[in-house]
């Protein structure tokens, strides 16, 4: 039977990918999710990290408010951490290294997405900062 923490882990694996690629990565990339968080941020979280680990795991759908709220308030939590390392983890994969690479586009098509995502990014981060604020404070 897994442990606690290897159960977590394999929650945030699929959480996370499909937070960034739209779908479930496959779950010989979640096993890599997996031992790259016990390589690179192994040990115990911080309270508040914690804390807000816990909450986007029960609530998967903060997990976009989440991230641009510690983009803005804490680009070093382990949150944006652990997020990094699954994008790392998917980018490095054949299947979804297309996700990461850039597109043909034309300059107005070009203008009106960086428009349509700087927005979308503002309203998530200034919505974010609210349930970020309430995820810290949360049980583990």
């Amino acid at each position: 039977m897994p442990e606690p923490e290897d159960r977590e882990l394999e929650l945030e694996g699929r959480l996370f990918g499909r937070y960034l690629v739209g779908r479930m990565p496959p779950p010989e990339l979640v096993e890599r999710y997996r031992e790259a968080n016990r390589i690179l941020l192994g040990g115990t979280a911080p309270g508040s990290d914690a804390a807000v680990l816990a909450f986007a795991r029960r609530h998967p759908w903060s997990i976009p408010f989440l991230d641009g709220a510690a983009g803005l308030v804490r680009p070093g939590s382990l949150l944006r951490s652990k997020i990094l390392v699954m994008a790392a983890v998917l980018e490095a994969s054949p299947a979804f290294a297309e996700e990461f690479l850039p597109g043909a586009v034309r300059p107005v098509s070009l203008a009106l997405r960086v428009l349509g995502l700087g927005t979308l990014a503002v309203a998530r981060a200034a919505f974010g900062v609210l349930v970020y604020a309430a995820a810290a404070r949360s049980r583990v």
